[in-house]
């Protein structure tokens, strides 16, 4: 018995593109230190969901969300290898980043003056997670 079967082939390809922008608006999320600048890159339960969008606020980056922040505000999905530029402008300029836990399971980075995390967090020299 022979089965033919038609199915189009995948055509995913991962993005590489890396936005200059969207890069200095992911740095200045981080810096600013705020509520909101952690980056969470997976989804932990049905309230804990990935923030793969990088808000402005006045024509800066100021936070990280699951979503388009406000309609008058400007937002960018951004890709992995925006977000690795955006690991090594930090690194590079001295900053440390630190990935944790919160709320027990729910993966975070965050970015510190100080080479240590008060929060008991492990630091990271480079962004390996998968978000595209």
């Amino acid at each position: 018995m022979e089965i033919t079967i038609n199915i189009p082939k995948n055509d995913y390809v991962q993005p590489t593109e890396v936005r200059p922008h969207v890069v200095q608006a992911i740095c200045e999320a981080f810096l600013a230190q705020k509520a909101f600048s952690t980056f969470h890159p997976h989804s932990e339960g049905c309230y804990r969901r990935a923030t793969l969008f990088v808000c402005l606020h006045n024509g800066k980056g100021s936070s990280f969300h699951h979503e388009p922040w406000h309609k008058d505000e400007q937002s960018y999905k951004f890709n992995g290898a925006e977000m690795r530029a955006a690991f090594k402008a930090l690194r590079d300029a001295g900053y440390h980043i630190f990935k944790r836990l919160h709320y027990g399971s729910w993966l975070g980075y965050e970015v510190r003056k100080r080479p240590y995390d008060y929060d008991g967090g492990t630091e990271v020299y480079d962004f390996t997670d998968f978000i595209d």
